[in-house]
């Protein structure tokens, strides 16, 4: 073999090195970018240094409207959502306790939450739609809930209604609130 050829076959070796080289980096790149995306999760605040999302809106009816509680209720155990619903459905009592009374909650392995509860009196069916709509805003802020599932019974515990709400299933709109800017 003469020197001309041993000449080429360093330059051919060195010429594939560096394509495969660029093509692995190529591919490094393009499979990097079609993972799913990590997204740095950041927490907001309040201006007192509470973290955002254990904060909760308080929606309740009002009338023949549903309004929300200028104060935010914080929650004392953020960390469990089982507590957390706990701790809102004690909160909200108050606001429902001539008309609906809450009995017992479950939630299942998908996250899906059901409420139940008693009416108390006559069966008024805008204000039952008005407290669905308050106990779901309410309970949606507790971003691991996926569903949220209502029986409702009457004085003689027969089921008055029972339905399954997603996030939006009942829609409310108060542009005056701050809980929607």
């Amino acid at each position: 073999m003469n020197m001309k050829n041993k000449r080429m076959i360093k330059v051919n070796t060195c010429f594939m090195a560096f394509a495969l080289c660029f093509v692995v980096a190529c591919m490094s790149v393009f499979l990097t970018g079609c993972g799913e995306a990590q997204v740095e999760k950041t927490t907001a605040t309040t201006e007192s240094g509470i973290p955002e999302t254990t904060m909760i809106y308080i929606y309740h009816p009002d009338g023949y409207k549903v309004v929300v509680e200028d104060e935010r209720y914080q929650l004392k155990q953020p960390d469990s959502t089982s507590a957390s619903i706990e701790e809102l459905m004690s909160a909200m009592a108050p606001y429902y306790e001539d008309r609906l009374s809450f009995t017992t909650y479950m939630i299942d392995s998908d996250n899906v939450v059901t409420l139940e509860f008693k009416m108390i009196g006559e069966y008024d069916n805008d204000y039952v739609l008005l407290a669905k709509a308050g106990l779901i805003r309410t309970l949606y802020q507790l971003v691991d809930i996926s569903n949220i599932k209502i029986i409702l019974y009457s004085e003689e515990d027969e089921v008055i209604s029972e339905e399954e709400l997603s996030r939006d299933s009942i829609y409310y709109y108060d542009e005056d609130s701050e809980a929607y800017k």
